[in-house]
């Protein structure tokens, strides 16, 4: 949990790309980009820029809440829905 804090802190603090992100916490590339994939997929940040595989992101208002909640150490809960595979 503390990698994903510390992203959306840096993100909350205005928009950044994924290199940004890594000067200004330190995290390893490789865990930056793929926490920010993870990211995108739950609809904590959005990109607005995207120029190929350049791209600025920033805080969704969902991305707030949890950034907020994790400030505060609330215990948050996750939910996912499972999809049925299609071959």
């Amino acid at each position: 949990m503390y990698e994903l804090k510390v992203i959306l802190e840096a993100v909350s603090d205005g928009a950044l790309n994924p290199g940004e992100v890594v000067i200004k916490t330190g995290l390893p590339r490789y865990e930056v980009l793929a926490l920010f994939h993870v990211l995108e997929g739950i609809g904590l940040v959005e990109p607005i820029y995207s120029k190929g595989s350049h791209k600025v992101y920033q805080l969704t208002d969902k991305g707030k809440t949890v950034l907020e909640g994790l400030q505060k150490g609330e215990i948050l809960e996750v939910k996912t829905r499972s999809q049925a595979l299609e071959a």
